[in-house]
């Protein structure tokens, strides 16, 4: 294989990713528009980005539980004593539906208004952080979960259970959004309360698909581990549509919830390229490879800030592993030499 084709750059550009239309201070409505689509063709797919704090209305005036909307003038600690959501920490740069410690099926429940451009089954994902809420401070595996609608329109707490769509999400055991799902890696299940989890947590935000519970009944509460999914009829495209979420326990702070026509998303984004599609920003770095004997020189921009540098035997199907070589600054470039004789390698850049 020829030197420079040894080199895989993963890159995508920044899209335009402004979904809410605020029609009134009491109605807001995230509408869809022709641009929210990535790629052509019959690989093209669509999305509508749903922020967390931008819900039409709540069940429940009580701002110290449930559903709440969390801004930056009204910060929150957990169980840690540390912040919940620190200043312009989310995509909307506004805030997070966060819940507070509290235990109780529909605690609390909040409308979202949402408008489709395009007609088709859409998948459900979100961007979620999670704090320490004290209800077990060895792990962040439980009291995180949530109630999610059958369809539009529809309420989850009394069109709620049915038989294939619909119900309870959460954090646990290996169907759970705690199980982190990301392009070329295996699926790891990040409930550690130790420093490690704690530090992949608190404050940082991660993506990942929504399904059922592991732990309902197929007969009377829906099927387990069924991906959440809606149909967009050709007669709700352009109508603003209700989609209600139930609050059971404390734990998550959900950033964003994400409708896409795309059912893959985890296996072939990372969580970084997500962010760089989907919320714009500067585009993630190129690398460039340069021959230099028998060695291979792996630059990019020596501004870049936070990217991991990793390497694979392949670009799917194989483990990335970290480069452990230090990069060296040589201009305005970042620069790593790997052996180039020791067979075929892929590299990339990662934001963890």
């Amino acid at each position: 294989m020829n030197m420079k084709r040894k080199i895989l750059v993963l890159t995508l550009a920044a899209l335009i990713a402004d979904t809410r239309c605020r029609l009134a201070a009491e109605d807001v409505v995230s509408i869809q528009t022709g641009s929210h689509v990535v790629g052509t063709g019959d690989k093209a797919w669509h999305y509508l980005i749903l922020e967390g704090e931008d819900y039409n209305s709540k069940l429940g005036e009580n701002l110290a539980a449930g559903f709440t909307r969390v801004d930056n003038s009204a910060g929150r600690t957990n169980a840690l004593g540390n912040p919940v959501l620190g200043k312009d920490t989310t995509a909307s740069k506004k805030g997070a539906l966060f819940t507070q410690t509290t235990f109780g099926q529909h605690t609390d429940k909040v409308t979202y208004k949402v408008q489709f451009a395009k007609a088709g089954t859409y998948y459900l994902y979100m961007r979620f952080t999670l704090f320490e809420n004290g209800g077990n401070p060895a792990n962040y595996l439980n009291e995180d979960s949530f109630y999610v609608p059958p369809d539009f329109g529809k309420d989850p707490q009394t069109d709620w259970p049915l038989s294939d769509r619909g119900g309870y999400t959460e954090g646990c055991c290996d169907g759970g959004f705690l199980t982190i799902r990301e392009k070329g890696l295996d699926p790891v299940t990040r409930n550690a309360g130790d420093d490690a989890g704690r530090a992949y947590w608190e404050g940082n935000f991660h993506w990942n698909e929504l399904s059922s519970s592991q732990f309902l009944n197929a007969e009377t509460q829906g099927q387990p581990r069924l991906r959440f999914r809606y149909e967009v009829k050709a007669d709700q495209v352009g109508k603003p549509l209700d989609f209600t979420i139930s609050y059971r326990e404390g734990g998550v702070t959900v950033d964003l919830f994400l409708f896409s026509t795309n059912p893959d998303l985890m296996s072939q984004f990372t969580h970084g390229e997500l962010d760089q599609t989907l919320l714009g920003g500067v585009a993630a770095p190129s690398l460039v490879a340069a021959k230099s004997g028998n060695n291979v020189r792996i630059l990019w921009p020596g501004s870049t800030q936070g990217y991991v540098l990793e390497s694979s035997s392949a670009v799917a199907g194989a483990p990335w592993t970290a480069v452990t070589t230090v990069p060296q600054t040589s201009g305005d470039q970042q620069v790593v030499t790997v052996d180039g004789s020791s067979g075929v390698r892929f590299y990339r850049l990662r934001k963890p």
